[in-house]
């Protein structure tokens, strides 16, 4: 018995120092060249991790305290991520947490889970896009296509963009739900394939953390805003003569400025600072368990590092399910 819960805790380990790579590297490097298909990859790996820690390790709170443990390593690995990642993150666990109380659903947990969160990366990007440029942009848009389609009124371009981009969401919800539902039947499978075994080496370095450069021009930035709202609300009142045409690329160009400059300047530090205090007590919590998932980490990024160089025989799709297969099989079931 003690034996089995020693396996069952060290498959835990492993899957979330798997799902801190989905987040904290690949999250990172996503959000890093600011790419609107984030959703698409760094969820559906997180909707596979936690179906398998839920199938793998089902104790009541295990996907939480996962969930509570990556967001952890998201804030010390991946500094830059912006907090709406983090939005993303618990979501998908705690709606995890709350589907898989039925054990014997697991496929359709699977299922609702993936569709699920891949909606809602959909919806929290288009209302990113809507808050930062407002509706002016979507007006902008549907007269552009209209205008460069020649059509005398304007059709409502915008909606069926926001439309087709949910409905890309949903697809590939439905496809890494299915995935994911079957997915543990494939690895006792794809166990008994003795090529794409290979040992976890415990001896691989963890990159050290890199703190981020806070920047010194922050003075410059604060002023420009300033100087930005004034024109903004003198040209919105208006007072006197407007200063700034009125150009609507324009007026969306400067909002979004406003914006971007507001938050950066002045609401990402409060949420960013709540966040962080917030994390940092739940790390002391989590102590022991940190140091565990610390301690496979470098292990586990060996083994997807070693499992991508040893699919590379095959192309294109294939290479990335055969990646696939020898990653989840070694994780799982490791030597």
């Amino acid at each position: 018995m003690d034996q089995t819960l020693q396996n069952a805790n060290s498959v835990y380990y492993r899957l979330i120092a798997l799902w801190v790579l989905c987040e904290a590297m690949l999250g990172g490097i996503i959000h890093g060249f600011k790419l609107p298909i984030s959703g698409l990859f760094v969820g559906g790996g997180a909707i596979l991790c936690i179906a398998m820690i839920a199938y793998y390790v089902p104790a009541k709170g295990s996907i939480v305290k996962a969930t509570i443990i990556v967001a952890v390593f998201k804030m010390m690995l991946s500094p830059q991520s912006p907090p709406p990642a983090y939005i993303a993150v618990f979501f998908q666990g705690l709606l995890g947490e709350l589907l898989f109380i039925h054990k014997k659903m697991f496929r359709l947990s699977c299922l609702l889970l993936a569709v699920l969160a891949m909606m809602e990366s959909a919806v929290q990007r288009i209302l990113v896009l809507t808050i930062l440029y407002g509706n002016s942009f979507w007006k902008a848009v549907n007269e552009f296509l209209s205008k460069l389609t020649g059509e005398k009124t304007v059709t409502n371009y915008s909606l069926y963009f926001a439309t087709g981009y949910i409905i890309i969401h949903v697809i590939a919800g439905f496809w890494v739900g299915w995935f994911a539902g079957v997915l543990p039947k494939k690895i006792n499978q794809w166990k008994q394939d003795t090529t794409i075994i290979a040992a976890l080496d415990n001896d691989v370095a963890l990159p050290a953390l890199q703190s981020s450069k806070k920047k010194k021009w922050k003075l410059g930035l604060l002023l420009v805003w300033v100087l930005l709202i004034g024109l903004y609300i003198q040209s919105a009142i208006p007072i006197g003569r407007p200063l700034l045409p009125p150009n609507v690329p324009l007026q969306v160009f400067i909002r979004s400025v406003l914006i971007v400059l507001g938050w950066y300047l002045f609401l990402r530090p409060v949420v960013s600072r709540l966040l962080q205090h917030w994390l940092k007590k739940k790390q002391r919590d989590e102590q022991a368990t940190i140091q565990q998932v610390a301690t496979v980490l470098p292990s586990v990024k060996h083994v997807v590092q070693q499992s991508w160089l040893a699919a590379s025989p095959a192309r294109g799709v294939k290479r990335f399910v055969l990646f696939c297969k020898t990653v989840t099989v070694n994780i799982v079931h490791a030597a």
